[in-house]
């Protein structure tokens, strides 16, 4: 049998885990700086991927601080999977209870990775204005809607948007932000009044549309209804309601 699927098993164990058993299958007294080079090869690697996927944290924190804490953290993290995608699932959760990172720097970091998530999440064509617009106003209040599989909420997130570049903002309310893909594969985002991303919420708990206008009853009276025709149409425009939408129960 091939010794090389045990060496190349010892050379993983060695750059994941430090594990010295591979030396004995290395010539030459400078084995294990040879091998060095490969875990620090790895690591780095990791560290850039991280940055790639975290730029404003990134920038928050300086290259030397956060390749620091991207160490810590893939020290308590190790990457599982085969694609480095998902490497930085944890990162945010990680942040937010390390005592020396900076106030709201793990709510920059969730934004990020959800605009990535948005960015990854599966198709789904959007439904049409004209789709919506064709139904008799009787059958508006059983319209049942279904996000696009792109849509992501975030209610606890203190930051700015400039020049398209979130930021850590100095505000001590937080914010909520909508992300999601737009028809052009790009990742879009806004923030929400506390009205829509109510509503936003009611229709992930898959309320129809006349629950969506009680749910909007609530801060705008008689006027909730209005105000929930003004979001649909928002909604559709930005591509945000997926056409395969169970529009009736």
């Amino acid at each position: 049998m091939s010794a090389l699927p045990a060496t190349l098993d010892g050379l993983q164990e060695r750059i994941l885990r430090g594990d010295g058993t591979i030396l004995l299958r290395v010539r030459g007294a400078d084995a294990a700086q040879r091998l060095r080079i490969y875990s620090d090869a790895y690591r780095l690697r990791l560290v850039d991927v991280l940055a790639n996927d975290f730029p404003a944290t990134r920038d928050a924190l300086g290259e030397d601080r956060f390749a620091a804490f991207a160490e810590r953290y893939l020290a308590a993290h190790p990457s599982v999977r085969p694609s480095v995608r998902h490497v930085g699932s944890a990162f945010a959760d990680w942040l937010e209870i390390q005592g020396d990172s900076p106030r709201g720097l793990h709510e920059l970091a969730r934004f990020e990775w959800l605009q990535w998530a948005a960015f990854d999440a599966d198709d789904a064509p959007a439904l049409d204005v004209a789709d919506v617009a064709a139904l008799p106003a009787d059958e508006w209040p059983a319209l049942r809607l279904r996000l696009h599989p792109s849509a992501r909420l975030l209610d606890t997130v203190r930051l700015a948007i400039h020049d398209g570049i979130p930021t850590l903002a100095e505000a001590d309310e937080p914010m909520r932000w909508l992300l999601w893909r737009d028809a052009d594969g790009d990742a879009c985002w806004r923030s929400l009044e506390a009205d829509e991303a109510d509503a936003l919420h009611a229709v992930l708990d898959s309320a129809c549309f006349g629950e969506v206008c009680e749910t909007l009853s609530t801060p705008h009276g008689d006027a909730g209804a209005l105000r929930a025709a003004s979001l649909l149409k928002r909604w559709l425009a930005d591509g945000l309601i997926a056409a395969d939408s169970p529009l009736f129960d």
